[in-house]
């Protein structure tokens, strides 16, 4: 736009003509990939046109972490075990974190006295393949929120963990970057794009 290297977005709908006098106003967008991975960055407007907006190109793109740890599929096979007085329960775990995990029971199952939110439990994660597996041991995890997965009738349970022990947290921490160079190596192969 007026030899300047610019972005170019649609005029937003329902947004007020006065932002057809926008030029020179700073900006602040954000915005999300289509792998979920939110984005920002400050701007100016360099020009406004009925159908578009310009925005001269930024020095940077920021990526934005939201989470306080960032969590990250774990290999097949990786299970957490909750063994107490209501009995042995064994679920798949769909995400894991130095924080806690998102984990799910192979069955459409669910018991809301025993598994309800703020229920607290002890819990062992299995990591690794069978014959090959080692064990990380918290003392304490919530279960923070609970939900049901239309397509396929089973529950999800989000758990924090609460109290593990410095040196569970390092197995934990140690765990979660061999899953990240899994991932990177993984994607690598595929040849996608990792940012």
């Amino acid at each position: 736009f007026n030899g300047n290297p610019c972005l170019m977005l649609d005029f937003p709908a329902g947004v007020s003509l006065d932002t057809l006098f926008a030029h020179g106003k700073k900006v602040y967008i954000e915005f999300t990939d289509k792998k979920k991975i939110n984005y920002n960055f400050r701007s100016t407007v360099a020009g406004v046109t009925p159908q578009n907006i310009y925005i001269l190109m930024p020095k940077a793109i920021n990526r934005l972490q939201r989470r306080r740890f960032f969590r990250i599929p774990p290999p097949l096979g990786t299970k957490i075990i909750i063994n107490d007085e209501w009995g042995k329960f064994e679920f798949n775990v769909v995400n894991i974190s130095e924080g806690g995990a998102l984990i799910s029971h192979p069955d459409a199952f669910h018991d809301e006295r025993i598994f309800f939110q703020g229920a607290e439990k002890s819990l062992v994660i299995v990591c690794g393949e069978e014959g090959n597996a080692h064990t990380i041991k918290i003392r304490k995890a919530e279960i923070k929120r609970i939900n049901k997965v239309p397509e396929t009738h089973r529950y999800n349970y989000a758990l924090h963990f609460i109290d593990c022990g410095t040196q569970e947290e390092n197995k934990i921490r140690n765990f979660i970057y061999s899953c990240q160079r899994r991932f990177l190596e993984k994607r690598q192969i595929l040849g996608e794009d990792i940012f």
